[in-house]
């Protein structure tokens, strides 16, 4: 190794930096990448490019792994403030933005350090909350989404950068408005802009010049509308992202220049010798495993199954059709048509005029005689979405063969209003309603809903069928099924996978906090050497408390529970809330349409109770564009 040369390296949630600080205290080389969780590997890429190392010489960052040998640990803000009064001496403030975490650090006029300011317990305004928009976009990281940004031209969207899983049905609504990439990527740039404004820039006067450093500063888009919101100009350069890494080395440079720390000879090793398998990490595994013990959980979820893919519209994903009953061939079948359009997903259930009365030993859910549930997702497109699945449902009547007579048709969900003038819906259902009418049809004496949708989590209660008590999910939506998907498909594992790999398995705790957080845990775990089902396991746990913390009222969870939604689908994440509450959770087999379902009982009442004229407009309405 060169005399004097000091490499410093910083490991952070989403992106590791490495920089070398060269005799003179300029900067050498560096390099800074996304590490995906997967460090060690990372490490061993970039570390190479640094020549051979002395443990001696290398510098890191708190957040780095203990087992990277190291002579020196540096606090990442201490490691940030000294990079920038090191690029910038005279300073007024540093604003930094990484991966999880944003600070504002003010300096006196003497370019002292004062005091520091940072986000809260959301992650929203960080540099991950931007990766994950970017992936939903389809775009190749934060970086891609910026440049896209810069080519908008004309109105841009508001975005609600509150909330990463919140923000995605804002994403959707802006498609559906028509409005185009470049102008959502903008709307996220300027969203995320003003979080981070209104967090650090309230109260005291911040002085000039404002350092703007961390991944989020070389997003041009961002640094524009900051600029703006300031109403100054800020100062990035070109070792933005690399700051811990270099206040690192400059701390270690400093304190062997003050005699704490002295320089002594050892000899060089290749990069793997840096990394100290020896050292054990901390592991603790804080729920025991699951399995569902109490529980009535299906057997099968239908009778048939299929998929199905419309031929005269695009979506992105077939129709999955589930046939509970077969139906006599040649014969006329009278049907109710339930439709479920929320922001995640659309659903529909098929249901017989009349309830099944004909044999006795049919339990309540058999007697509902439901045909047939299609899903399909939503994709930001709610009326493709319901064509798709009127396509889907034309098909199944040619499949077995019968004549289908709908004799009314009525919608629920988010996009009830919408989709329901299209087609002419007999009823238009609130959801709350739906899936408590449904509940109720299955099991008269249910006390207690939990329905975790994609996006939405909802809590209900109810006493002699009716609801007395509903709750819904707000300013945070880390309780939902597009968290778990998301993490399943970061973590290789097939959604269906997922609780055959976690059943029976332990799981070390996680944040419950946020989904940016949480995405922290998972990456510190991979870090760690858990095994990825582990992982799963903790994305499951994390999902339940956030659900029991910030959505359900535990006092008031009776003894008469179901789990309504698509995540109930994923018997683990049962076994999760069965564990915690210790008590039985029902699921039903319709559970993933349980909103179409109760739409379709409430138009069955109707019927019972008076003669009604439909106003649907048919199952042809897939063939026009």
């Amino acid at each position: 190794m060169k005399q004097g040369r000091i490499i410093g390296l910083d490991v952070g949630s989403v992106a590791l930096s490495v920089a070398e600080l060269q005799a003179d205290g300029s900067v050498g080389r560096w390099r800074s990448v996304m590490h995906h969780g997967e460090v060690y590997k990372s490490l061993m890429r970039v570390l190479p490019e640094f020549g051979p190392l002395s443990a001696r010489d290398l510098a890191v960052t708190r957040s780095s792994p203990l087992r990277l040998k190291a002579e020196r640990r540096v606090d990442n803000l201490v490691a940030a403030i000294r990079a920038a009064q090191h690029l910038h001496p005279g300073l007024g403030a540093l604003m930094l933005v990484g991966g999880e975490k944003f600070s504002l650090s003010v300096f006196n006029e003497q370019g002292h350090y004062r005091d520091s300011r940072f986000n809260s317990l959301c992650a929203a305004g960080t540099g991950s909350f931007l990766d994950q928009q970017a992936e939903r976009l389809g775009l190749e990281g934060s970086a891609a989404l910026a440049a896209t940004a810069l080519k908008a031209q004309g109105e841009i969207p508001r975005i609600a950068t509150r909330c990463a899983v919140f923000a995605k049905t804002d994403l959707i609504h802006s498609q559906q408005e028509g409005h185009g990439l470049e102008a959502i990527c903008m709307g996220l740039c300027q969203g995320l802009a003003a979080n981070v404004h209104d967090t650090l820039f309230t109260g005291q006067a911040v002085p000039d010049p404002v350092v703007f450093a961390g991944g989020v500063a070389l997003n041009p888009a961002v640094v524009r509308h900051l600029a703006k919101l300031l109403d100054r100009e800020l100062v990035v350069d070109e070792y933005a992202s690399i700051y811990c890494a270099l206040g690192a080395a400059l701390d270690l440079a400093r304190v062997r220049q003050e005699g704490y720390v002295q320089q002594q000879a050892s000899g060089e090793v290749e990069a793997e010798a840096l990394w100290d398998d020896r050292v054990e990490q901390e592991r603790k595994t804080s729920y025991p495993p699951l399995r569902l013990e109490r529980s009535a959980y299906p057997e099968r979820w239908s009778e048939e199954s299929y998929e199905f893919q419309p031929e005269h519209v695009a979506l992105p994903r077939p129709v999955e059709v589930d046939c509970y009953r077969r139906p006599e061939s040649g014969a006329r079948v009278q049907a109710l048509l339930g439709i479920d359009i929320g922001s995640t997903s659309t659903k529909a259930v098929l249901l017989n005029r009349q309830a099944d009365g004909s044999a006795s030993g049919l339990d309540a859910d058999e007697r509902q005689a439901v045909w047939a549930g299609f899903y399909t997702r939503t994709a930001g497109r709610p009326l493709l979405a319901v064509q798709g699945l009127f396509e889907a449902v034309a098909d199944w009547a040619r499949r077995q063969e019968v004549e289908l007579d709908i004799q009314a048709v009525g919608t629920t969900g988010s996009g009830r209003k919408f989709i329901g003038a299209i087609v002419g819906a007999d009823v238009v259902l609130d959801e709350i309603t739906a899936h408590a009418r449904a509940a109720v049809a299955l099991d008269p004496q249910v006390d207690t809903i939990i329905e975790i949708g994609g996006q939405d989590a909802k809590f209900t209660t109810l006493a002699n069928g009716m609801v007395t008590q509903s709750i819904m999910n707000h300013v945070c939506a880390a309780g939902t099924g597009s968290f778990i998907e998301e993490q399943a498909q970061r973590l290789g594992c097939p959604l269906p996978d997922m609780a055959d790999r976690t059943i029976g398995r332990r799981a070390p705790l996680a944040s419950d906090r946020c989904t940016v957080f949480m995405e922290r845990d998972i990456n510190h775990f991979l870090t760690e050497g858990y095994e990825v089902d582990e992982v799963l396991c903790a994305v499951l746990h994390a999902v339940r408390e956030n659900y029991l913390l910030k959505v359900a009222r535990e006092g008031t969870i009776g003894e008469r529970i179901c789990f309504q939604g698509a995540t109930a689908k994923n018997r683990s994440l049962v076994a999760a809330f069965e564990q915690k509450l210790e008590k039985p959770i029902a699921v039903s087999r319709y559970c993933h349409v349980t909103g179409a379902l109760g739409v379709a009982l409430e138009l069955r009442e109707m019927l019972e109770r008076a003669v009604l004229e439909t106003a649907f407009r048919g199952l042809e309405l897939y063939t026009q564009t």
